[in-house]
């Protein structure tokens, strides 16, 4: 049941920063079975890929619908309940993998025997090099993305492409697009970081090369940037990007204490979920009443 300004009850969320997909509740909907005391053991939710335009959306059989790559299988992996255990897992129901948290847990060719991975809140799932999702348990919030820990000159050899010259605008993209940091204006002065940026490729010379190209529509000159080449010692032209195998883009900070609709902690062997029956909690021993808030917070 969705409340204004609230998050609807459910068992678990899963999101994405910005929104890219909508938000996605495992709910009542999801449940499978139930035991005497109407408490689910059995909780399923498919993902896959998303019909494209003229597809027979008859064969497109998956619950979360995550994105219309090829390299995502039409049910591509579910997330279950596991009553035993008492958590969350997830795994592939195809061929192909599933990365969670960074680790790569394999498909197989039956569909059958993908190895699992459990998930606790705040785990990053990713399907075919795809938008990462976060689940999420009651309380927790998308963790915000850490700063790159690199210079501004490192920042930008990072993201040049030694094939292709770029202009300021496409360098600004690129970056955007590598490190989510940059996306989010609340973090940060992005005028600040923006002009290092040009500062940066105007008084590094012997790191980037500036070239300009006149517009044919507009007649106006366009400068384009580009990685210097380096002469080694038998005089081979070879492109400086050194700073590309240094310190990497920073971490995701995954703390619990940071936790969109949080709860346990994770391993607890709790659900600490609202489920849709008179506002109480239906998995595990949690007894809870009340409403998972878009602030992070429980009305009770």
């Amino acid at each position: 049941r969705q409340m204004a300004g609230k998050e609807p009850l459910a068992y678990a969320k899963l999101a994405t920063r910005d929104d890219v997909l909508q938000p996605f509740y495992i709910d009542d909907r999801f449940v499978k079975e139930v035991d005497e005391n109407q408490n689910p053991i059995k909780i399923e939710v498919v993902l896959g890929r998303t019909p494209q335009t003229g597809s027979n959306k008859e064969m497109f059989e998956s619950d979360f619908q995550i994105g219309s790559r090829m390299k995502i299988s039409k049910k591509h992996a579910k997330i279950f309940w596991t009553h035993e255990q008492k958590k969350f897992e997830i795994k592939s129901i195809c061929k192909n993998a599933v990365k969670v948290n960074g680790v790569v847990y394999p498909g197989s060719p039956d569909g059958l025997t993908g190895k699992p991975a459990v998930l606790d809140s705040q785990a990053k799932i990713e399907i075919a090099d795809g938008t990462p999702i976060y689940f999420l348990l009651p309380k927790g919030k998308v963790p915000a993305a850490e700063k790159p820990k690199l210079t501004y000159e490192q920042l930008i050899q990072s993201v040049l492409d030694p094939e292709k010259q770029l202009t300021y605008g496409e360098l600004i993209s690129r970056i955007q697009e590598k490190y989510p940091y940059y996306n989010d204006e609340s973090l940060q002065d992005t005028t600040t970081w923006k002009g290092s940026l040009r500062t940066t490729l105007n008084t590094k010379s012997k790191a980037f090369e500036k070239t300009s190209k006149v517009d044919v529509e507009s007649g106006r000159k366009v400068m384009y940037w580009s990685l210097k080449k380096q002469t080694d010692d038998d005089g081979v032209g070879t492109m400086d990007t050194s700073a590309n195998s240094g310190v990497g883009a920073g971490s995701m900070n995954l703390s619990q204490d940071d936790s969109i609709m949080g709860g346990a902690p994770a391993g607890s062997g709790e659900v600490p979920v609202v489920g849709q029956h008179g506002g109480q909690a239906l998995v595990g021993d949690v007894s809870m009443a009340g409403v998972a808030t878009a602030d992070g917070t429980m009305q009770v």
